[in-house]
């Protein structure tokens, strides 16, 4: 994500529109002439500011980027959830008929070792494939 949170284009923006903001006193009494350019730059510039600075929000809501870091890392579950877990796909397990007890046996040493919910989808995709090919 970056330094900035990917708003780089707002800060480098923000800083130009700073400068310009700051040089406009000076240069105006310096030189008349250009007043009508600094007129112009300032205002388009904060202008620029604002929209790089929207665009970036909606692009980080439409990533999930708003999401921290923490609820993203591997989903890992409490003592009760993974009990539960453990005795909805044993249930599961044993309703599985017709298989090699050897495949039963290592979804039996996964199930006793389960800790994230990737897990616990893997375990369950295989009881599903193993149930299919005990009713062929």
């Amino acid at each position: 994500m970056g330094y900035v949170k990917n708003h780089l284009a707002t800060l480098v923006s923000g800083a130009f529109a700073v400068v310009l903001s700051g040089l406009y006193f000076p240069l105006v009494d310096f030189a008349p002439q250009l007043q009508f350019v600094f007129i112009m730059a300032v205002p388009i510039m904060w202008f620029m500011v604002f929209v790089c600075w929207i665009a970036q929000k909606a692009a980080d809501n439409n990533h999930g980027a708003h999401h921290s870091h923490d609820e993203k890392k591997n989903h890992e579950l409490t003592a009760t959830e993974i009990t539960t877990y453990k005795l909805d796909l044993e249930k599961d397990l044993s309703d599985v008929t017709d298989a090699k007890d050897e495949e039963i046996a290592h979804l039996k040493k996964e199930i006793e070792n389960l800790k994230t919910k990737v897990e616990i989808e893997t375990i369950r995709a295989e009881i599903y494939n193993l149930k299919m090919l005990a009713q062929k």
